[in-house]
């Protein structure tokens, strides 16, 4: 949705007026979804508490999720900050990193952590290679690299890192930060990976959030804090997303194959130093207002499909 206007007045804009409102925690917007919302799963990335995943088909989400991961009450776990789903090693794993510090990937059938590390420096996205390699990008200014199994890795300079992505389609690692969209060519070995061949293009500034457009094999999905827009890969063109799903501010924006568009916007920190609001907001692929998913409490900062494969 656009931000101009109070979110009245919005939805009015695409014939949603007679939609509930209630005002939830910390001034957030509550409101009923229609029931052709969608189907599917969506996970949250809540820094109140850790990682949750609901059905999409579900009109409410204040009671329990189907699946959910409570992030370690320690410093070095404060505000989780992006959540990935891959298949590996024929198990489905979860990737999550925290602002505090840390970064893992969790088994989905045992939650038991398979693998962790120290990346520091304000971790934002993680990625697991096809060979087991683990990549994360830190705001502060990094990638860093971790061979298969190790829990020190190699770091690359790359100013305020918000994203990384694995592309299978091009076999290159993509990272976005600041005003720039870069892919590497992962090189080495899995127990000792290089990132080499950067090629990098101008972006708008402020990029924060880049995954995959599931349908289209050449597009990804790319946020700043301006716009929300979709990157051709073969034509190296940005275009403006459609309709309401340009936004400002955008944390997170994904799709399932069906369609369904999956954002999170965020514009200031909470009082207790958490990002987010219990918001999570549906688009179809066409920018169509769909509705929205709401937790009570929660501070969500990204929401993910729950899509287990890089494409």
């Amino acid at each position: 949705m656009r931000t101009t206007g109070n979110w009245r007045n919005r939805l009015r804009k695409v014939g949603l007026a007679a939609l509930s409102c209630a005002v939830g925690v910390g001034g957030a917007v509550a409101m009923s979804a229609p029931a052709q919302a969608a189907a599917g799963q969506a996970a949250v990335v809540d820094q109140r508490s850790g990682v949750k995943i609901f059905s999409l088909g579900s009109s409410s989400w204040k009671g329990s999720p189907l699946w959910s991961w409570n992030a370690p009450r320690t410093a070095a776990w404060k505000n989780v900050s992006d959540v990935k789903f891959r298949t590996y090693g024929g198990r489905k794993v979860v990737l999550v990193t925290a602002s505090g510090g840390r970064a893992a990937i969790i088994d989905y059938s045992t939650k038991k952590t398979r693998w962790t590390a120290s990346p520091g420096g304000n971790p934002h996205a993680i990625e697991l290679l096809p060979n087991g390699a683990v990549v994360v990008a830190s705001s502060s200014g990094k990638l860093t690299a971790y061979g298969k199994g190790k829990s020190s890795g190699r770091s690359y300079s790359f100013p305020s890192a918000h994203a990384v992505l694995w592309e299978p389609g091009t076999k290159r690692l993509w990272a976005l930060g600041g005003t720039k969209l870069c892919s590497y060519k992962v090189g080495g070995s899995a127990t000792s990976p290089t990132l080499t061949g950067k090629a990098c293009r101008t972006t708008p500034s402020g990029g924060h959030d880049l995954s995959p457009v599931y349908g289209a094999s050449a597009q990804l999905w790319l946020s700043t804090t301006s716009h929300v827009y979709t990157y051709n890969i073969n034509r190296g063109t940005l275009s403006r997303a459609s309709g309401y799903i340009d936004n400002s501010r955008i944390k997170s924006v994904g799709n399932h194959a069906g369609g369904l568009v999956v954002t999170t916007r965020v514009t200031k920190a909470n009082s207790d130093g958490t990002w987010g609001t219990g918001n999570v907001w549906l688009y179809k692929l066409n920018g169509s207002y769909v509705g929205n998913r709401y937790r009570p409490g929660a501070a969500i900062y990204k929401a993910r499909p729950v899509v287990w494969s890089y494409r």
